[in-house]
């Protein structure tokens, strides 16, 4: 079975991550992925926040935007484009967006683009359109969207529905670790399914709705409902190992649902590779589309 972890802060992974060769930390990445049975990692190169929450490594443009930066996700790729991929980020506010767009949609190893939306930053200028020449751009050249929205998914309502086309994958299902009430989050986020061109990244759900020790059932029920609405087709499974470390294994977070029974093995073939694959368009050869729900 192809199997790919959809994000991983992979610049972070080792406890000496700042003061490592990003060379050594592929090699040793590539040598727990063989173990592990990880075909492919799609990397979100990550190294902090600045003073304005802005993320980094990245560049402060005039105007104050932030242009995006991967090193390490670059070289990553150099050393091995079979086992590596990467996330790019475009601010809303470049004023070079259709451009970056078109360039990075060509760039080896780029297979989307993200936008966060965290509880902390104000809304109210998504909700505008001031991310819409972004957007636009994005489903123009058919970049997929990956979209961290903790605790308010609900936001992506009316990209999804001006643009429809664009391909979007929801980060943790939407949750985040600041909410009282996952459950509620969670269902709130089933409701978003009516839109054909969003896909769930199936990630931290073990950290925030289980009670129980690994291999984590309590959490299947979950998986079940989002399969029952999204389909296998519109889920990925994702292990942010560099963060989910603190509550469950690399190992664990893979294999609570390789080994479930409650699963098929067509379900399991969707959600652990097949979904990111197809949606990301990674290789670049497979389908440039979402999936229409088949199994062909």
């Amino acid at each position: 079975m192809d199997i790919v972890d959809s994000q991983v802060h992979l610049n972070r992974f080792g406890r000496h991550w700042q003061n490592t060769n990003p060379d050594v930390i592929v090699d040793y990445a590539v040598a727990a992925m063989d173990a592990l049975g990880i075909d492919g990692i799609v990397i979100d190169e990550w190294a902090g926040f600045d003073a304005q929450h802005r993320h980094l490594p990245g560049t402060v443009l005039p105007n104050g935007a932030m242009r995006g930066q991967y090193p390490f996700a670059k070289r990553a790729v150099a050393l091995h484009p079979d086992r590596f991929s990467y996330v790019a980020r475009i601010d809303p506010n470049d004023p070079e967006i259709e451009a970056l767009v078109d360039q990075i949609h060509r760039l080896p190893g780029i297979v989307a683009l993200s936008i966060d939306m965290p509880e902390t930053r104000d809304a109210a200028p998504f909700q505008a359109g001031a991310y819409d020449r972004l957007l636009s751009s994005a489903e123009a050249h058919g970049a997929p969207i990956v979209a961290w929205f903790p605790g308010r998914a609900e936001l992506l309502a009316r990209a999804l529905e001006r643009f429809p086309s664009l391909r979007v994958v929801l980060s943790h299902c939407g949750l985040s670790p600041a909410e009282s009430d996952h459950v509620a989050t969670f269902d709130r986020v089933l409701g978003l399914a009516r839109y054909p061109s969003l896909a769930i990244k199936w990630c931290h759900v073990p950290t925030y709705l289980s009670r129980e020790p690994y291999p984590f059932r309590d959490v299947l029920p979950y998986l079940r409902r989002a399969i029952d609405v999204f389909g296998p087709q519109r889920i990925m499974w994702a292990s942010d190992h560099t963060e989910s470390k603190v509550h469950h294994s690399w190992a664990q977070a893979l294999y609570c649902i390789l080994d479930a029974d409650v699963l098929t093995d067509v379900e399991k073939e969707w959600i652990l590779g097949r979904c990111a694959r197809t949606t990301l368009a990674w290789p670049r050869q497979s389908l440039a589309r979402p999936p229409d729900g088949g199994t062909s």
